[in-house]
C-alpha cells in the first residue's frame, strides 16, 4: 500500500532545463561577434560542462565557470569586465524564477489530498531552497530534502527517517540516473516522467523492476488517486445546470 510520494522539482514540477539552454544560447551569441560559429559554441559549452561536472557536480559555480573557461578558451585577453559579463549570462539561471511546468499545480493537488509530499532535490543548497520557495504549493507540501546528491542510501535515509517502508513510498522524477534507479534500488516504487533532459543524466539503463512510466506528472497523480476525468456528457450537463441556473437568478431578481 502506498503511504508517501516523493517528488523531484527540477524539470519535473518546474521548467529547468530551458534556463540552461537559454544561458547558453546567449552565451554563443556573444562569442558570435569574436568570429565563433553557433555551433561550434554550443557544442565547446557542453563539452566544457561535462568536463567540470566531474570535479564540481552540482555546484553553484561550476556553469559560471563553463561560460568563464569557454570565453578564455577563444578570447584568452578577455578582461574581468567580460569575463563577469558571461559569468552573469550563467548566474541568470539560478536568479530567474522557473515556470511550473504545465498540469503541475492540479497534479499536486491531487496527490496531496491523498498523500504526503515530499520534494527530494538535488543541487546548491540556496538555490534550490530559494527554488522551492517560489512553488505556488509549497504549503501543501509536507516536507523539503534537498540533497547533495540522490543515492541509493541517501533515498533510504530519507525514507527510513519518516517512519516508511520502502514499498509504501513512490518516487516520481525525470531522470533514470537520478530519481528512478538510486530509489528503486532502496526498495521504492518509482515513476518516470520522460522529459527533455541534460545529456550527462539521461545514459542510463531502465529498471526492470517496480518502475513505470507516464507521459505527464498529472497522468502518473491521475493514475496513484484513481481520479477519472468526468465524461464529455457530465461536462455539458454541468454547463447546462449551471446556465439555467443563471438564468433563473436573473428572473428573481428582476
Amino acid at each position: 500500500m502506498i503511504k508517501a510520494i516523493f517528488l523531484d522539482m527540477d524539470d519535473t514540477l518546474i521548467v529547468n532545463t530551458v534556463l540552461y539552454e537559454e544561458a547558453a544560447a546567449v552565451m554563443s551569441g556573444y562569442l558570435c561577434h569574436y568570429g565563433v560559429p553557433l555551433a561550434e559554441a554550443r557544442r565547446m559549452l557542453a563539452k566544457t560542462d561535462r568536463d567540470l561536472f566531474k570535479t564540481q557536480g552540482y555546484s553553484r559555480e561550476r556553469y559560471p565557470d563553463v561560460f568563464e573557461k569557454v570565453l578564455r578558451h577563444y578570447v584568452p585577453k578577455a578582461g574581468d569586465d567580460k569575463i563577469e559579463t558571461v559569468r552573469r549570462f550563467a548566474e541568470d539561471v539560478f536568479s530567474t524564477v522557473a515556470k511550473v511546468k504545465p498540469g503541475t499545480i492540479e497534479a499536486v493537488e491531487l496527490l496531496t489530498a491523498k498523500f504526503p509530499v515530499y520534494i527530494v532535490t538535488q543541487g546548491d543548497k540556496e538555490v534550490q531552497e530559494n527554488r522551492v520557495a517560489h512553488l505556488p504549493f509549497r504549503k501543501k507540501l509536507t516536507g523539503v530534502f534537498v540533497v547533495e546528491k540522490k543515492r541509493t542510501d541517501v533515498f533510504s535515509g530519507i525514507v527510513d527517517g519518516l517512519g516508511y517502508s520502502p514499498r509504501e513510498a513512490v518516487m516520481i522524477g525525470d531522470s533514470l540516473k537520478s530519481d528512478v534507479v538510486p530509489s528503486v534500488a532502496a526498495g521504492m516504487h518509482a515513476i518516470w516522467i520522460e522529459a527533455h533532459n541534460w545529456a550527462v543524466e539521461s545514459t542510463t539503463e531502465v529498471p526492470s523492476e517496480r518502475m513505470y512510466k507516464f507521459s505527464s506528472l498529472l497522468e502518473a497523480a491521475r493514475y496513484l488517486t484513481n481520479y477519472k476525468p468526468p465524461s464529455e456528457l457530465t461536462v455539458l450537463r454541468s454547463r447546462i445546470r449551471a446556465h439555467i441556473g443563471k438564468k433563473i437568478f436573473k428572473r428573481k431578481a428582476a
